[in-house]
């Protein structure tokens, strides 16, 4: 290549090398663009080139290279170059890198690593990286390099050390040789590549800027949403605050006139018992007891979010006691349309306190009558297993997605217009911290849910919890 057509080379090389430096703040791509460059066609005289990272103990690692590995792959690399028609834009993307970086050679340079904080300073690995400055090895020089560069030395007879400053500090070396063609390094080469090395020394700075600005942000973004989690943290203490004092209020002001009306219903329902009256009459007190009921269940569930309360366990039959309940519920069943199947042995007993066991049963059984629709079922189902009694209460109503089935227990969540959010949390406490028992929901918008709860059999002292 004549001087002409070599300089014009050289600048077409240059101008690729630095528009491919320029689009991309990838650091992998980077050194691929810089090892590439170095390495392309025969204006440079640079048959192999790799660059290592300098770290702050002085070691050299995480090193990449491209070449051949010997003199029988190099033959066999120029003789594909020459018989293809790969422009230098090509050899930067990252199909052709894979294919490079999976030779002999490249393995080999990403494998090692070496120490410079022992060497003297006059080696010349120590003054390059000292001084900034590049330095060519002839002949036997090169041997000067420590004894873990010796197998990638050996095939050259000229050697350039390249050192490249990052962000205003020399952190990486290149290194380039002349393996198998030992043309001579002249001194137009050496002014190409210390451009070269500045541009990727910038390419560089900008990548890793780029990766610590990624960093930051992503931390930033981590730490608002802790922030975010403090903040529902905090309304959420807020809220359990004025749960407090509500409850507190509703607990003087409307519980005793609640128990009264309640009261007087029941007994205009047993007088209705006992002498023929106008059903309307006794259709009237049974709502009157199951709305004193519902909003009973409303105050208790307030109290009980407030005030945590332990379980007063007894012996429950429990078909008896479903039986008993859905009586009270009977309207509201009938009101809606619904059918409520009951499907429990006469024989299940558990060992459980009854005023808690029916606040979870009054609060599953009005979220399933407000999902579904008149003419589909409710079932209530029980029965059990060597280590507990199980329930399930399951309805063919409007279902749930799976957003929301993640929230469902978490306190003041509703998906109703009205209401506190605090039935499911409430009916999770009583089933698993005051009587030991798991429970699980499972839903399917458009054809219904299914809770599933337990009360073990034996207490965690190995008492028996079923009331035998």
């Amino acid at each position: 290549m004549d001087t002409e057509n070599k300089l014009q080379y050289e600048i077409v090389l240059l101008d690729t090398i630095c528009r491919g430096l320029q689009t991309t703040l990838n650091v992998d791509k980077i050194i691929h663009i810089i090892l590439t460059g170095l390495t392309a066609g025969a204006a440079l005289g640079f048959s192999r080139a790799a660059i290592f990272f300098l770290g702050k103990t002085g070691l050299l690692e995480n090193g990449r290279g491209i070449g051949p590995y010997d003199q029988d792959e190099a033959r066999k690399i120029w003789t594909e170059l020459n018989n293809s028609e790969i422009g230098l834009d090509e050899m930067f993307e990252n199909s052709h890198r894979r294919t490079l970086e999976s030779q002999r050679f490249p393995v080999e340079i990403r494998s090692a690593v070496y120490e410079t904080s022992e060497l003297a300073p006059d080696n010349p690995l120590k003054r390059a990286i000292s001084s900034g400055e590049i330095i060519v090895l002839k002949g036997d020089e090169r041997f000067l390099l420590p004894q873990g560069f010796h197998w990638f030395v050996r095939h050259a007879s000229e050697l350039v050390i390249g050192p490249v400053k990052i962000s205003g500090k020399i952190s990486a070396v290149v290194f380039a040789d002349n393996a198998f063609h030992h043309r001579k390094i002249s001194q137009e080469t050496l002014s190409f590549l210390s451009i070269v090395l500045n541009q990727a020394g910038l390419a560089l700075s900008n990548a890793f800027a780029y990766e610590s600005i990624k960093q930051n942000l992503t931390q930033v973004q981590h730490l608002n949403e802790e922030l975010r989690r403090i903040q529902e943290d905090l309304l959420a203490c807020e809220r359990l605050a004025a749960a407090g004092r509500i409850s507190t209020y509703l607990a003087h002001e409307i519980r005793n006139p609640l128990a009264t009306i309640g009261g007087f219903a029941r007994q205009i329902l047993e007088i209705c018992k006992d002498k023929s009256v106008d059903t309307r009459i006794t259709r009237n007190a049974r709502i009157i007891v199951n709305e004193v009921r519902r909003l009973e269940l409303v105050l208790n569930n307030l109290l009980r979010f407030s005030f945590k309360q332990s379980a007063r366990k007894q012996k429950i039959r429990l078909r008896d006691f479903v039986n008993e309940l859905m009586e009270v519920l009977s309207i509201n069943v009938e009101y809606e349309g619904v059918n409520l199947l009951i499907e429990i042995p006469e024989d299940i007993s558990v060992n459980a306190d009854r005023v808690q066991l029916s606040e979870v049963f009054y609060n599953l059984v009005h979220n399933s009558l407000e999902s579904t629709k008149p003419g589909s079922s409710i079932t209530i189902k029980a029965g059990e297993n060597q280590q507990d009694v199980w329930i399930e209460v399951s309805d063919r109503g409007c279902g749930m997605s799976q957003d929301t089935l993640k929230k469902l227990f978490k306190p003041f969540f509703t998906t109703k217009s009205h209401g506190l959010g605090l039935g499911l949390h409430l009916v999770k406490s009583i089933i698993e911290e005051n009587h030991g028992g798991r429970i699980e929901i499972s839903s399917e918008i458009g054809i219904g849910t299914r809770v599933y709860f337990t009360i073990p059999k034996k207490e965690e002292n190995g008492e028996k919890n079923t009331g035998d």
